[in-house]
């Protein structure tokens, strides 16, 4: 197990230098360097919180920091009419539906693409997808099955072999359906599991990209907290991947802490 605590301290210690660092009026490449290292460094924190220290609160508060700089970043690029990153880039999205923060999701599911940047950044169809997917269950109000159902048909028939499990979890989620959504989140998460402990014997993973994502599942936790909020009543069991003290509300209060300056200055 990588020592968390150390990896957090560099992170903290990274994320002083970032903060200090940004630029609003700086080119959109760096822009964007900049913000994955504060959301990477954020996301890194929040885990170490959550696994070194038993801390569920401080681990939601650092996911609405990460969310919340995504979101910033999103409106300081539209504002300065630059190209947004991928609607694949989202870590931000996630993180604020794993805290179970839905107004910060919406609005960072409202800023996010749904253009397919195939040329620009070799974005793969499968990946756009599921990020578009993703945004439109993150909406206060999604969308109703019969709008979401043919983004989720031409997935399968794009990558039924990698985005299967999650075609039906959409599905499961748009009709309330709990055991159709509990058996394809296992079917979900045993794939992420088969993914995440194969990267992990690999000579040439790189420690602190992977660290957040060794033993917790971000997209996992969001979409547990999609179906809590549709109203699913699931097993409360301990999943791997998702443990229990990452499920429990979000009780702390975020005060926009922590986060890029809210528009570009003069």
């Amino acid at each position: 197990m990588p020592n968390m605590k150390s990896l957090r301290a560099d992170a903290a210690l990274k994320l002083d230098g970032l903060m200090d660092d940004f630029r609003p009026g700086a080119d959109r490449d760096t822009l964007l360097a900049q913000v994955n290292d504060i959301i990477l460094s954020l996301h890194t924190i929040g885990v170490a919180t959550l696994l070194a220290d038993g801390n569920p609160q401080g681990f939601f508060l650092n996911l609405c920091r990460a969310a919340e700089n995504g979101r910033r970043f999103l409106e300081l690029l539209r504002a300065r009419q630059l190209t947004p990153p991928p609607a694949s880039w989202n870590v931000p999205l996630l993180a604020a539906l794993a805290a179970g923060s839905f107004a910060q999701a919406d609005a960072i599911a409202a800023a996010s693409t749904t253009t397919w940047q195939h040329a620009e950044v070799r974005e793969y169809e499968d990946e756009f997808l599921w990020a578009v997917i993703l945004q439109q269950l993150a909406r206060q109000k999604p969308p109703p099955a019969t709008q979401l159902e043919p983004l989720i048909a031409r997935l399968e028939k794009v990558s039924k072999k990698e985005y299967g499990s999650r075609c039906a979890l959409a599905r499961a989620l748009l009709t309330k359906a709990p055991e159709d959504f509990a058996k394809a989140f296992e079917s979900a998460r045993l794939e992420y599991e088969l993914r995440i402990e194969k990267e992990a014997k690999e000579f040439g993973t790189p420690v602190t990209s992977f660290a957040p994502h060794r033993f917790l599942w971000l997209e996992g936790l969001a979409l547990l907290r999609l179906a809590e909020r549709a109203g699913l009543a699931l097993d409360g069991a301990d999943a791997r991947y998702c443990p229990p003290l990452a499920r429990v509300p979000m009780t702390a209060k975020y005060a926009d802490d922590w986060a890029i300056p809210a528009r570009s200055g003069p």
